[in-house]
């Protein structure tokens, strides 16, 4: 009777791999297509802005990082058109970022994006022996194919963006968080600075649940890089960085563009998040109706959170749900979450993965989460015409998932101090169980817990379990 009762799941889990498999593989045949071809209108063109700010800083003109016509002029030594909503490309993250891809510059552009392919995936290779660090071999091939195989991976490396080395430093602060280095832990979280915003919510978690040792972690590490670089950067350019992240700020309340000039511009409506949700909804030029509905879908996320944490912001070790929940919250509320940065959502996977769960949990986990990541194809390809509408599929699903992890931690016991170690869990592969401390990249401690199977519903979304002591 179970082996009937686990041929339909079987044979959907099997179903739902190939389908992964056969989309990893058209998105390998549109990067090499795209790697190997020349540069053309409707190619991905974001490297443009990273290899215009590595030759400012080699040209010792680093003041002109966020200087429009500086950068656009370089640009169009590379493509001698116009790219981008803007005209051109952006460069977006600090002065130290830009310090650090300065060596390219030395190089052509061709040769430049070829070195940084090469450094995206050894990220990618470093992440993925991390997040399924201590598990069989098959677990180990299905998180090559969570980091390698789906689109916000493409997007990735098509673009040459940052996050494969944010997925890295964020996934490596989990083991050192669970050895009781909270100093190295948060230190780890430098790579999040390439993103303030989210750099920016994650201090703000650490504060209200005081993680100090984390804390200072980060924001030490944050300092020490700015300083180390400043000989390349030099004051003006983190000043004038300052000034353009407040206008770009100002660029997301006013609409990106889309009812006037500012300062950076872009489409919300295939960004992922709350904020593309409400361009979706209201229509991107209505710029105060998006900033009204972003504010009130902001405040429900904020105000779940809030519930949940009642009574636990400061209870070591935090539960996994809550650890959970305050990454998803993370994503929904970051306000520049475009396709190749959903590639984040491996770091609460990586959580769920942290203590004990057998083989089959973490099979229909990495699947549904592939699934997940995949939804963001429709979104980022509705721009450029090849779906009808930008459903929000992949904001929609991480949206119930946080609610479930919500719902679930507030259904479990506040646990203070250490716990007891839980029964063994029947799997085909078990794992011993460090003791638990802080393991994930926002600072927070896991408890020693015991996964429920994962439900997988027809949205392919998936449910965190509760922590069972």
């Amino acid at each position: 009777m179970n082996a009937v009762r686990w041929l339909p799941r079987r044979a959907l889990i099997t179903a739902t791999l190939l389908a992964l498999c056969a989309a990893a593989g058209l998105w390998l045949t549109w990067l090499i297509g795209e790697l190997s071809g020349p540069i053309s209108q409707s190619g991905h063109h974001d490297f443009f802005a990273f290899y215009a700010a590595a030759t400012l800083v080699h040209q010792h003109q680093a003041q002109l990082l966020y200087d429009a016509p500086a950068v656009t002029a370089i640009e169009r030594q590379i493509f001698n058109h116009p790219t981008g909503y803007a005209g051109y490309m952006p460069f977006l993250n600090p002065p130290s970022a830009a310090a650090v891809l300065s060596p390219l510059a030395s190089l052509s552009e061709a040769s430049a994006r070829f070195v940084w392919l090469g450094v995206d995936l050894v990220c990618a290779a470093l992440s993925a022996w991390l997040l399924t660090l201590g598990f069989s071999a098959k677990i180990r091939l299905l998180g090559v194919l969570a980091v390698f195989g789906t689109f916000p991976a493409f997007q990735t490396l098509v673009e040459g963006q940052w996050s494969y080395v944010m997925l890295l430093g964020a996934l490596a602060a989990i083991p050192l968080a669970r050895r009781n280095h909270p100093f190295l832990a948060g230190a780890a979280l430098v790579v999040l600075w390439l993103k303030p915003p989210l750099f920016l919510l994650v201090v703000v978690w650490l504060v209200c649940t005081g993680r100090w040792r984390l804390l200072s972690g980060a924001v030490a590490a944050v300092a020490v890089l700015t300083l180390v670089t400043l000989p390349l950067t030099g004051i003006d350019a983190n000043l004038n960085y300052v000034s353009y992240t407040l206008s770009v700020t100002g660029a997301h309340l006013s609409g990106g563009g889309a009812a006037g000039s500012t300062a950076w511009e872009g489409a919300f409506p295939n960004m992922e998040g709350l904020l593309g949700v409400a361009a979706a909804i209201v229509g991107q030029q209505h710029t105060v109706a998006v900033d009204v509905l972003t504010l009130v879908l902001s405040l429900l996320v904020v105000a779940v959170l809030v519930w949940t944490m009642h009574g636990r912001w400061t209870v070591r070790p935090a539960d996994l749900q809550v650890v959970v929940a305050a990454m998803l919250a993370a994503l929904l509320l970051d306000p520049h979450l475009y396709a190749q940065d959903c590639i984040l959502l491996l770091l609460p996977v990586g959580v769920l993965l942290a203590p004990r769960v057998s083989d089959h949990h973490a099979v229909r986990l990495l699947l549904a989460c592939c699934v997940l990541l995949d939804l963001a194809t429709i979104d980022t390809l509705w721009s450029q015409g090849m779906f009808p509408a930008p459903l929000h599929l992949f904001t929609l699903c991480v949206a119930i998932a946080f609610l479930a992890a919500c719902v679930r931690a507030r259904r479990i016991q506040p646990q203070r101090g250490t716990v007891a170690a839980t029964p063994a869990v029947s799997s085909t592969t078990t794992r011993p169980v460090p003791n638990v401390a802080s393991p994930c990249a926002s600072g927070a401690a896991l408890t020693r817990t015991r996964l429920a199977p994962l439900a997988m519903s027809t949205a392919s979304t998936w449910w965190p379990m509760r922590s069972v002591t």
